[in-house]
Formats: structure tokens, C-alpha cells, sequence
């Protein structure tokens, strides 16, 4: 559940429930629907097709930068057709653990108007700044965003 306390302070609450062996239910109670989560396929006693941890992490900083870009697009009123991002972490040994050493984002925007794409590829320096998500990991993240032009079609 997110709660907002103040002006700059915000809460969010989310809670996992094991269903059976290594896996379970994640779910937030302001969100609908649960996601089934397990150890990933890649470690000891992984299971296959269920989302890891992992996933979901690397799934929170395409997701974070999706909303930061679409947000700082909408204040300087640039339309955006298509977008997508993905996302490769590297995990390595470090200091006897396991961590995310290096993150590479792959996002792509399209914009249908030429004469706007100085400022939609400022708009990705802004969005990598202000993504929450991004802001909060301490693994290198690369970003390797581009944005292209295409017309929309309209129905």
C-alpha cells in the first residue's frame, strides 16, 4: 500500500506469501491481482517459467524509466507513439555474494514529429534522473536509449 505522508516522503507496501516449496504470492493490498513468484531457473532449486526476484527487479527499472520518460514528455507536450525498454543484468561474485553489477537499458521512443527530437532525446537524460527506480540502485546502470521518429497511423 502506498501512502503519502508529506510532500516528499511516500510509502509503499508490498507483501509475498509462500504458496509452496520456493515459491509464492507477491501482492500489494492498493494493487489487484497477485504475481506468482520463485526462485529463478538459474540457481539451485530454481523453477522455470514463474518470475524471480530478478525479473522483477530489473522489470521495476524499465517500468520506472517508461513512467519517468512518459511523465517529462507530457509536461513538455511531446506525443509518443511506441515505447519500449528492456533491460540485461549482469549478477557476478562480489565480496562473497551474489549482486547486480551492471545494468544495461535499452529503451526506444518514437515520436511522430521530427522537429521534437532534440528534446525527446533530452528527455532521456531526465527520465534515467528522475526515475525513482534508477535513483535507488547501486549497480552501474548504462542506458542506451534512442529515440526515433515514426509517423502514427490513426484508424
Amino acid at each position: 500500500m502506498m501512502t503519502k505522508t508529506d510532500k516528499h516522503q511516500y510509502f509503499f507496501e508490498v507483501e509475498v506469501n509462500r504458496t509452496t516449496g520456493r515459491k509464492g504470492l507477491l501482492a500489494a493490498k492498493d494493487v489487484k491481482g497477485d504475481i506468482e513468484i520463485a526462485t529463478a531457473s538459474e540457481f539451485t532449486g530454481g523453477i522455470p517459467d514463474i518470475w524471480a526476484p530478478e525479473h522483477l527487479f530489473l522489470g521495476s527499472i524499465c517500468s520506472g524509466f517508461m513512467t519517468a520518460y512518459l511523465g517529462a514528455a507530457e509536461k513538455k507536450e511531446i506525443a509518443i507513439g511506441k515505447l519500449s525498454c528492456s533491460a540485461i543484468g549482469q549478477i557476478n561474485l562480489y565480496d562473497n555474494h551474489l549482486e547486480f553489477t551492471t545494468i544495461n537499458l535499452y529503451p526506444r521512443i518514437f515520436i511522430d514529429d521530427e522537429s521534437n527530437l532534440e528534446i525527446a532525446n533530452e528527455l532521456l537524460l531526465s527520465a534515467y534522473n528522475h526515475c525513482i527506480v534508477a535513483n535507488s540502485v547501486k549497480s552501474m546502470l548504462i542506458n542506451h536509449g534512442e529515440v526515433l521518429v515514426e509517423k502514427l497511423t490513426t484508424n
